[in-house]
């Protein structure tokens, strides 16, 4: 397994660079107070550790600030470790994987920079959340809705380049983006797409470019800084439907799983469902958390015309309630989206909320830490079970309760899965990263790997990548060390390090 580096960071040099970012950007964007730099830990590793603390963090307003700070980091040999909000807990939140680097806090860079009603788009700075990009469409006009992950504080920016999901028709977030502004490691601004022409119409319209397309090299990579992202947008349907489905115990997942796939595909049910089992955000009775619930519980939504919409229900019931036990239910909302309170609903509906984090800090209060292990598998019914029984008796070995979220894509299901843990308390917080990596290496064994993970284990789970002496690893090196040789950006992320920390 790849280790990880800690490469010297001398104070002078953090020193020299500290005092370059005030020049350049002035005080009240940098500090190196010790008090200030706990907020950037990852706030589910061991409480009080230091083990991933910065030196010292710095917050540009524009491109350009972000430009002078890579060059001041190369200039000074510092690595940095950049972030949209630095909200997603479970996988690290702020934290950089290299102990002393210096924070680049994008939180500033918070402008909607475009809303574009005709063509359903927007294009946004990396600071922008959920909640944002939600206001400003409501101001534009309200003719377009956003897709959204369950908890609404997060970055659009962050969220999408580390493949995240919501559950709209658009809900594949990373599919849905067109043009990124992109800060490169020698401090050069890139313009992806047809953004490689000054002023292009189609920016933000048309995918692809001229020749090779840059946009996923820096998807979960460590490549560059996006400063800027056009994001694709649905039309505010006539009709919403909110549904869902219950049944109880295991013996109607498969054919639950191999259903779906065909309605999806077919394009009878129009948005990405999620079911699980054991945690209840809603769907029948009070939200709870109950590893020792047997009922599956599934949410998905139809959008449109009313004709439409009506079609495909009444396929979409005939079909799901032929499945032995199957309980089916729905509620119906207006382009307005009046009277949404639920939240299955508004997830479905484009309405940012933060109700599964109220849920989620239930097992230990206030302080309660939860570590996500997601596995990928193809929508097969036998592939389905086979996964779900898998890491179940995984958690099982672990000494961990099976609580699972299944994402559903046509092709495709992400098992969302969720260990609950107190970090005040070191060993019960080192033993739930001890079981995480324990089911990477099982699951490697049965060619199955999690298609995101924390800063902890990003190493590990890049060692799976294992076909052709690690090819694809091999060929990202190549394309770090030609576009970062000082090995300034990010080192680490997803296990891709710089030519100088390289184990």
């Amino acid at each position: 397994m790849r280790t990880t580096a800690h490469p010297p960071v001398a104070a002078g040099d953090i020193e020299k660079l500290r005092s370059a970012l005030v020049a350049a950007l002035g005080a009240e964007a940098v500090t190196d107070d010790a008090d200030a730099l706990v907020e950037f830990r990852d706030p589910y590793w061991v409480r009080g550790s230091d083990d991933f603390d910065a030196s010292l963090a710095v917050a540009p307003t524009s491109t350009e600030q972000v430009q002078q700070v890579v060059r001041l980091a190369n200039e000074h040999g510092v690595p940095l470790w950049s972030f949209g909000q630095g909200r997603n807990n479970t996988y690290g939140g702020p934290a950089p994987r290299v102990r002393g680097s210096v924070i680049v806090n994008l939180r500033e860079m918070n402008r909607v920079l475009e809303v574009n009603e005709e063509l359903c788009y927007a294009v946004v700075e990396p600071g922008v959340r959920f909640f944002d990009l939600h206001d400003a469409l409501l101001e534009a006009g309200g003719r377009c809705w956003p897709s959204i992950p369950d908890l609404g504080w997060g970055s659009v920016v962050g969220n999408t380049l580390d493949y995240g999901r919501g559950y709209t028709p658009y809900g594949d977030h990373p599919a849905n983006v067109c043009g990124m502004e992109v800060v490169l490691p020698d401090g050069e601004v890139l313009r992806t797409g047809m953004g490689g022409q000054t002023d292009n119409a189609v920016w933000h319209a048309y995918q692809y470019s001229f020749g090779p397309s840059l946009d996923r090299i820096f998807m979960q990579s460590n490549f560059g800084i996006v400063t800027s992202m056009g994001v694709w947008l649905m039309p505010s349907p006539d009709v919403l439907l909110s549904c869902g489905a219950v049944w109880e115990g295991d013996e109607a997942l498969a054919a639950m799983a191999d259903a779906l796939r065909a309605l999806m595909l077919e394009g009878v049910l129009h948005n990405y469902p999620i079911m699980g089992r054991g945690l209840n955000i809603g769907i029948d009775g009070a939200p709870a958390i109950d590893p020792s619930d047997p009922t599956w519980r599934l949410r998905f939504a139809l959008y449109g015309r009313r004709e439409r919409v009506d079609l495909d229900w009444s396929i979409i019931e005939r079909t799901l309630t032929a499945i032995p036990g199957v309980e089916l239910y729905r509620r119906e909302f207006g382009r307005d989206r009046e009277g949404i309170t639920d939240h299955n609903d508004s997830v479905q509906a484009g309405l940012p909320d933060m109700q599964l984090m109220d849920l989620f800090k239930t097992p230990y209060g206030e302080d309660t830490g939860h570590l996500d292990f997601s596995v990928v598998g193809p929508l097969t019914g036998a592939d389905v079970v086979e996964t779900f029984h898998l890491v179940r008796d995984l958690y099982e070995r672990n000494g961990q309760s099976y609580i699972g979220g299944l994402l559903v894509s046509p092709r495709n299901v992400l098992h969302i899965t969720s260990m609950f843990f107190d970090p005040k308390d070191e060993e019960q917080t080192r033993a739930v990263y001890a079981a995480y990596e324990d089911m990477v290496v099982e699951l490697g064994r049965r060619n199955k790997i999690p298609y995101r993970t924390n800063i902890h284990h990003m190493d590990l789970v890049a060692e799976q990548l294992d076909f052709n002496d690690h090819i694809q690893m091999r060929t990202n090196e190549r394309i770090k060390d030609a576009l970062d040789p000082n090995g300034i950006l990010s080192p680490g992320k997803q296990g891709i390090w710089p030519a100088r920390m390289r184990a």
